[in-house]
């Protein structure tokens, strides 16, 4: 488990204060006799508290140094802190402007938000047939793809799901970037997430759909049984059930995905985004 920075930095400080407060009622023990031992048990605590610090500071940079002990995706996680430094972008020569000329059309990411059994992989599948037939370039991206993929060694805790978003968020930038009109849907529960996704694109290349449908709605519309078996707490932190989703605040479009059919749906989509074309 990669543990968040907040919660090592809480870890750290109340070990240090166990140790602190041990250490001085050794010194006042020790000290027991003398008139000022208290004075003294509590200089002794503080000189030990900065003394490790400062060396704690330089062994743990001595261990991010060496690979010893560690596992290979242990490894990678420590290169990439320490490389950070040295990563300087390369400006390509040929402009993302220059794509969608050569293309034909603006390129954005259609980002799709809803519970699950909402109707957001259809809705997505479906307009990219639609887009396709009218000579669109797209690229659709769904959840249980790109967790058989790219994103295999994400469990479904918060802080992996939060990271399972911004590594999808990074590659519908990518494809933006290339002149591809991009499909995504994602349950993206949190509106944190998904304004961090959008903060990536230009205004006007990222397109919120808020797929809504109420939850009773989802579950009798769940193929997969994940409902069931949240309700049954055989499958934990689901949303909608265990987990909150967040209504987006104000998205682009606005789709009620059990009283609108497909075919309005999908239209409502396309004339949105061919106005920004």
């Amino acid at each position: 488990m990669q543990e968040s920075k907040r919660r090592h930095i809480a870890k750290t400080l109340t070990w240090r204060v166990i140790a602190s407060v041990t250490t001085f009622l050794i010194a006042r023990w020790f000290f027991s006799e003398d008139p000022n031992a208290t004075e003294k048990a509590t200089w002794v605590a503080l000189s030990e508290a900065a003394v490790k610090m400062f060396l704690y500071y330089f062994h743990e940079r001595a261990w991010y140094s060496n690979n010893f002990g560690l596992d290979p995706k242990s490894r990678k996680h420590i290169s990439k802190v320490m490389s950070n430094k040295n990563i300087i972008p390369h400006l390509h020569k040929i402009t993302v402007e220059e794509r969608r000329q050569a293309i034909g059309h603006s390129s954005k990411v259609i980002w799709f938000t809803g519970l699950s059994g909402s109707g957001k992989s259809t809705l997505a599948g479906k307009l990219e047939e639609e887009l396709f037939k009218k000579g669109w370039h797209t690229y659709l991206l769904d959840g249980d793809n790109i967790r058989m993929g790219l994103n295999k060694d994400l469990a479904f805790s918060l802080e992996d799901r939060k990271e399972n978003i911004r590594r999808i968020g990074e590659v519908s930038k990518l494809f933006v970037d290339s002149g591809l009109v991009v499909l995504s849907a994602f349950v993206s529960p949190l509106q944190e997430d998904r304004d961090f996704v959008r903060s990536l694109f230009k205004e006007g290349d990222f397109v919120e759909v808020f797929v809504d449908c109420p939850l009773e709605v989802c579950e009798q519309r769940d193929v997969k049984g994940l409902y069931a078996k949240a309700r049954k707490g055989e499958v934990l932190d689901f949303t909608g059930i265990s987990s909150p989703f967040e209504t987006p605040k104000k998205p682009e479009i606005h789709i009620n995905s059990d009283e609108e059919s497909i075919e309005a749906s999908i239209n409502k989509v396309i004339k949105y985004i061919e106005r920004l074309a």
